[in-house]
């Protein structure tokens, strides 16, 4: 412990002492506690813990009765809050209370801010513990303390193996002691990396904290430095995201569906999923959420309440897991009507946090004019490229107000409730530039946009070129200032288009790439098969049922960031579970990048052939032609189904590889657009070499192959008749 320099004590033996504790991150039903190592602060038991109370007028001050420590004592001690949620323990290290009163004295008043050490307004110190001691271990809390929360996480400390036998000194073993982790069998250096690393972890969960507490009070751009500082840097060649809710989720788990996903989070941590995309927080006209009302108002979102919520982020987060909110600002539903009944007045459901008045309570005056529910007050009408949306009141993003509101709440959702990025709605509703200066304004890990425009068709069905409909995703991407990914709509619509005509041709461009965002920006392309409005209840574009898997072989061996549909693992059964999780193991051994190049090989009628990376990481074969078998030297089987099959590199090969497979153009055979026949060979083994492949070939092909077949036959009549000549077998 510090020096302390000697102060003459009061002939009394005990110091009447009063905690103020300054702590504004409480919830309805929630009190403060001071609990430490003295048994009169309840020797770190929460429930025997000082109990301290506030009111409306004092708050966020909250003080204990006066309790009686011994004078020149030295007590440990920190916060803790309890409420009908359970126990939140400050985190930090331990405070160090030195009670030393000169006699003239009777009491002190120790002044302290929740994960803030500090001095009281009498010069009492409150300091911290020296360095060598670490946070507390508090007595069974889930957040007790670095050592308990590493060894739930499977530290090196955590070793089942780990166990010495040991024996007293009459020979006899000594059964508890033999049952106890041997510190001799642990990799202190590993050890001493775990730990390390946790501690950021903590400090980052105590700085997140602090900056929620202190939002409103500091300057948005030291803030923002601040947050940035604490943000969770991403690598988006070992993302694989859930979508983690459908359509109808909102009817499951009894209203509480945060703690239904809450309980399948290991096993999203076992299939590999790094990010999971969770629905609109906010209370809602529509039940689904997308019909946002009062912003800051999480108990009224039929998902469950903002206590669940914040639960089932902490839940993900220890399991290595980021979080990304729906994010639906383009619309948004009044809970009261103006004079003329007109629903356009806004309230922003905060009632606990006085600092917040007045952020996200709107009048019509941030609605755009020429809107059905707009009083005229506005600044802007709609943007000249804004899409439509008549159920709900158009904001005006152009109005600072409006700006400033969204921001401060993304930054609330960020360093409150937990959440590490965002999923933007609708974003075709307003401008690009808005998604950018919200990302700048919160610093999420990162983002992704919803922009879903037109494909586009002809009188033969889709158009093979959709240059056109992935520039849209490029352009938008450009405009946020790179701030956001976006979905990638045109691999999408491609590719259930070939899985649904067997129209392989249609995934290798003119240039020979990927025809999707994912051959243009795949750093900045995430892919799906299947989301809430295209699929599950809605089919609004849904992908074909029984092609799915190879939708996800496709998308989950291609660059880009792969996002899973939540009923595809949840609702399909243990099969398309298995093979998706499969798939996601493939591609995390073979560690392709997010911008992988694509050597597409073939892309037909019937088959698509690709290998992905440099070197080839994977290679992937669509469709119902049998691709023959790669060089097995250099590949392993991988996962496979009906009408798919993925190999995987060896990962100890020494073997140098070099494609054997013939490239043919990507010329559909008998293509709606009559594309040119093939003029090389067809590069077929005897795999491939089927019935059915005869059958799809014209007349020039099969004249080809008779050819080189009958020279086959004359050479392989030659030999034999040679072998026999002389004698050999």
């Amino acid at each position: 412990f510090p020096l302390v320099c000697q102060v003459p004590l009061a002939a009394m033996a005990t110091v009447s002492v009063t905690f103020v504790v300054e702590c504004s991150c409480t919830e309805h039903g929630e009190e403060v506690y001071v609990v430490g190592s003295h048994k009169r602060l309840g020797a770190w038991d929460p429930n025997e813990a000082l109990r301290c109370t506030t009111s409306a007028e004092r708050f966020p001050r909250w003080t204990s009765g006066p309790v009686n420590l011994p004078n020149g004592s030295r007590s440990e001690f920190k916060m803790v809050i309890r409420g009908p949620g359970g126990k939140k323990w400050e985190h930090g290290q331990n405070r160090l209370l030195e009670v030393s009163v000169p006699n003239k004295e009777a009491r002190m008043s120790v002044n302290c801010c929740w994960g803030q050490p500090g001095f009281n307004e009498d010069g009492d110190r409150v300091g911290e513990l020296p360095g060598d001691f670490r946070r507390a271990s508090s007595g069974g809390s889930e957040r007790d303390g670095p050592l308990t929360r590493m060894m739930e996480t499977g530290s090196s400390m955590n070793r089942r193996g780990s166990r010495h036998l040991c024996k007293t000194r009459n020979g006899a073993v000594n059964e508890e002691m033999s049952r106890t982790p041997s510190l001799l069998l642990v990799d202190f250096r590993q050890f001493h990396e775990s730990a390390v690393e946790h501690e950021k972890e903590l400090d980052a969960i105590e700085e997140r904290a602090k900056l929620n507490r202190l939002q409103r009070k500091m300057k948005s751009t030291q803030l923002i430095e601040r947050m940035a500082k604490i943000t969770d840097t991403v690598d988006p060649s070992k993302m694989v995201m859930l979508q983690g809710f459908n359509w109808e989720s909102w009817r499951a788990g009894g209203g509480d569906f945060y703690s239904a996903v809450g309980k399948k989070v290991q096993l999203f941590h076992e299939m590999g999923f790094t990010d999971l995309w969770l629905p609109p927080c906010s209370q809602s006209v529509a039940p689904q959420g997308y019909l946002p009302s009062q912003l800051f108002n999480l108990d009224g979102s039929k998902y469950g309440s903002q206590q669940a919520l914040e639960d089932l982020l902490e839940k993900c987060h220890k399991n290595g897991i980021r979080c990304l909110a729906d994010i639906v600002i383009n619309h948004r539903c009044g809970d009261r009507q103006d004079a003329q009944g007109r629903w356009n007045q806004f309230s922003s459901g905060m009632q606990n946090r006085p600092s917040f008045s007045g952020v996200a309570d709107w009048g019509g005056w941030a609605v755009t004019l020429g809107d059905q529910y707009s009083d005229g007050s506005g600044m802007h009408g709609p943007g000249h490229f804004d899409g439509r949306f008549d159920a709900a009141p158009d904001i005006d993003h152009r109005n600072p107000k409006v700006q400033e509101s969204i921001s401060i709440w993304l930054r609330w959702l960020r360093l409150q409730v937990g959440f590490d990025g965002w999923r933007f709605d609708f974003v075709k509703g307003y401008g690009a530039e808005f998604v950018g200066k919200y990302c700048s304004k919160s610093h999420p890990a990162w983002a992704v946009g919803e922009l879903w425009t037109d494909m586009h068709y002809d009188c033969h069905g889709l158009c093979y070129d959709q240059n056109k409909h992935r520039q849209q995703l490029v352009d938008w991407i450009n405009a946020t200032g790179k701030k956001s990914s976006a979905f990638d709509f045109t691999t999408k619509g491609i590719l259930q288009e070939a899985c649904r005509l067997t129209q392989f041709w249609r995934l290798r461009d003119r240039e020979g790439k990927p025809p999707g965002l994912i051959g243009w920006l795949p750093q900045y392309a995430v892919t799906f098969i299947d989301n809430h409005d295209t699929g599950s209840t809605q089919r609004h574009w849904p992908f074909p049922d029984d092609k799915v898997l190879i939708g996800y072989a496709y998308i989950l061996t291609h660059p880009g960031i792969p996002s899973v549909f939540w009923d595809h693992i949840m609702d399909w059964g243990d099969e398309p579970k298995k093979k998706i999780s499969a798939l996601m193991k493939a591609r995390r051994e073979s560690g392709i990048p997010v911008d992988a190049p694509v050597n597409i090989q073939c892309a037909d009628d019937t088959l698509y052939l690709a290998e992905i990376g440099s070197p080839p990481g994977l290679r992937v074969a669509l469709g119902p032609r049998p691709a023959g078998q790669p060089d097995m030297n250099y590949w392993t089987n991988g996962p496979s189904g009906h009408g798919w099959r993925v190999w995987v590199k060896r990962t100890a090969s020494s073997t140098k590889y070099t494609s054997l497979t013939a490239s043919p153009e990507a010329t559909p055979i008998g293509s709606p657009r009559g594309r040119a026949k093939r003029e090389e060979a067809l590069g077929l083994g005897p795999d491939m070499l089927t019935a059915d492949t005869l059958k799809i070939m014209d007349a020039p092909q099969l004249q080809k192959l008779k050819e080189r077949l009958q020279a086959l036959l004359n050479a392989t009549e030659m030999a034999l008749a040679h072998r026999k000549a002389n004698g050999y077998r």
